[in-house]
C-alpha cells in the first residue's frame, strides 16, 4: 500500500487504475472521485494478448526491461526471471482490461457508489486510505461518492494482486 501512495505521489505514477475529481457526468452541478482502470506499457492490451503477431515486440520490451534493470544495479543470474514474471503480471492486466469500445457507452460504464461499498468490491486496496493520501487536502469519509468507469476490472484487479506474490 505505502508504495502504491508513493508511486502515485510525488512520481504520478498510476500502475493500476487512474483517479482524479471532475465533475460527474449525471450531475454537472457537482464534483466526484473517479476512478478508472489505468493503461498498460505497450501502446495497447493487443501487443500482450496477440503473442504471434507480437512476438518481437514483447522480446524487445523484455529485453528492454532486463537490460535497464542491469543498468540500475540488478542480480545478473535473477534479473531475466523477474521481469518474465512483471511480464506476465501486465499480461495478466492486459486480460482483464476492458476494451476502448466497450468503454464508449457512459450508461453502461457509469457506476456511483461510496468509498465502503468500492472497499467490499476491491479489498485489495486500502481505498479510504489511498484516495485520502492521493487526493490530500481533500477530507473523505467511507460515505463520499466514487464514480467507477470498470467496476468488473477494479474488482479483477484487486484479485490479481491479493495472488500475486509479494516482493
Amino acid at each position: 500500500m505505502e508504495v502504491l501512495k508513493t508511486v502515485s505521489g510525488p512520481y504520478r505514477a498510476q500502475p493500476f487504475f487512474t483517479i482524479g475529481v471532475s465533475v460527474d457526468p449525471k450531475n454537472s452541478n457537482s464534483n466526484v472521485i473517479q476512478v478508472d482502470q489505468s493503461g498498460l506499457f505497450l501502446p495497447s492490451r493487443d501487443y500482450y494478448l496477440n503473442k504471434t503477431a507480437n512476438e518481437k515486440v514483447l522480446k524487445a520490451y523484455l529485453d528492454y526491461m532486463v537490460e535497464l534493470s542491469l543498468l540500475l544495479g540488478g542480480e545478473k543470474n535473477s534479473t531475466q526471471s523477474q521481469m518474465q514474471q512483471i511480464l506476465d503480471f501486465e499480461t495478466a492486466l492486459a486480460n482483464i482490461t476492458v476494451p476502448p469500445d466497450e468503454l464508449r457507452d457512459e450508461e453502461k460504464i457509469y457506476h456511483k457508489i461510496t468509498i465502503a461499498e468500492l472497499q467490499l468490491l476491491a479489498p485489495a486496496v486500502d481505498w479510504l486510505d489511498y484516495l485520502s493520501s492521493a487526493l490530500s487536502p481533500l477530507d473523505l469519509n467511507d460515505t463520499e461518492p466514487v464514480v467507477l468507469y470498470a467496476k468488473e476490472y477494479l474488482q479483477q484487479v484487486s484479485d490479481l494482486i491479493n495472488k500475486t506474490e509479494r516482493r
